[in-house]
Parts: C-alpha cells; structure tokens; sequence
C-alpha cells in the first residue's frame, strides 16, 4: 500500500510512504505533517486483485 497526499489546492497525489501490511492484514506508519492537504491510501492492484483507493481524510495545520 502506498500513502498519498494531497496539498490543500493541488490537483495530484504524491506518493509519501509505502507500507506492508501485517499478517492480519492491518496497514501503520508514521509520517509529519507540514501543509494542509488530504491523505489518502492507494493500492494499484494485480492480475487478481482490483485496484483500491481508500477516501481521502483532509488535515487542516493550525
């Protein structure tokens, strides 16, 4: 899986951290914050496996 995010007024995702999954199939990392913007999950999928793209959850910097 790879960590996309979005900075507030861009149009693309860029590609922040991949991560394997554990055996039970639960993803965690850890990145910083340094703009506003949205992070999202993206998985591109196999031969047998669809692709999947999580929602995106919008962090605001104060």
């Amino acid at each position: 899986m790879t960590l996309q995010f979005r900075k507030a007024g861009a149009t693309s995702y860029k590609n922040v951290a991949t991560v394997k999954s554990s055996a039970s199939g639960n993803l965690s990392t850890t990145v910083t914050a340094s703009a506003a913007g949205t992070w999202r999950w993206y998985f591109a999928g196999t031969g047998t496996t669809m692709k999947v793209i999580s929602a995106g959850d919008s962090v605001k910097l104060g």
